[in-house]
């Protein structure tokens, strides 16, 4: 007789730069396994990986993770967390502040260990107000971007000059380029049509273009923690929630 399969609950998550809900599964032994293994390597590319494969162990859907950008993962690997396991973390908050300045100008801080349960649904997307995938050229001609994805972030040179880094991923993220009759795909371009069309902007334009990917949507956390001996309220403001997991 063969053993009975269990079922799980299906979560439905907000995924960004789909534009739509996607299904997942919680995390279940397995994706433990994964966790506490990256944990124990106590390398943060570990910890990525982990992370990824752990959303596409998940996922119920034919989607392919490595397609998603980095901030997208982050956030549903926070989610599926916050439901399997439980919304808040548990961790140590050390206190830095100030509590006296002596005569010689040393200044002595508090330095005590506060207990802080960090809340998983006060995470959120930061996305400034000047954010645009669409960066207009001209009146009528103007060029769409994408997000980069995980695995063309994962591959950095780190011997390559950063300005051809920077437009190799520019290169590799243009959606489409548009004028008033056509919308021309990267594929659809004849050898060379992309680069030479990049190479014709102004360096306004390209700085707009460039604004895309430094304004891209981040995946925060902002709280605040009073220590247990001063009092003082320590406002908290992190981008590297991963790194809470490591």
């Amino acid at each position: 007789m063969s053993l009975p399969k269990i079922e799980y609950p299906v979560l439905l998550i907000d995924v960004y730069s789909l534009g739509r809900k996607v299904k997942f599964r919680p995390f279940l032994v397995r994706e433990e396994k994964i966790l506490l293994i990256a944990k124990e390597s106590k390398d943060p590319e570990e910890m990525r990986n982990a992370v990824r494969q752990i959303v596409q162990n998940c996922v119920c859907e034919e989607i392919i993770v490595d397609n998603l950008p980095l901030f997208d993962i982050e956030m549903i690997f926070l989610k599926i967390r916050a439901t399997s396991v439980g919304e808040s973390v548990k961790l140590v908050f050390n206190c830095q502040n100030v509590i006296e300045t002596k005569e010689d100008g040393t200044e002595v801080v508090c330095d005590v260990d506060t207990d802080y349960l960090l809340d998983l649904t006060k995470v959120t997307f930061e996305i400034p107000e000047e954010h645009n995938p669409t960066v207009m050229i001209t009146d009528k001609i103007g060029v769409k971007l994408k997000y980069p994805m995980l695995n063309s972030t994962i591959k950095v040179d780190e011997n390559e000059d950063p300005y051809i880094t920077l437009f190799n991923m520019i290169m590799d993220n243009v959606e489409c380029v548009f004028g008033p009759e056509s919308v021309t795909k990267p594929i659809d371009m004849k050898p060379g049509e992309l680069i030479e069309f990049m190479d014709s902007l102004s360096v306004e334009h390209m700085e707009r273009i460039k604004t895309f990917f430094r304004t891209k949507p981040k995946v925060v956390l902002s709280d605040t923690v009073a220590c247990k001996k001063c009092g003082f309220l320590h406002h908290i403001h992190t981008e590297d929630l991963l790194g809470f997991f490591i």
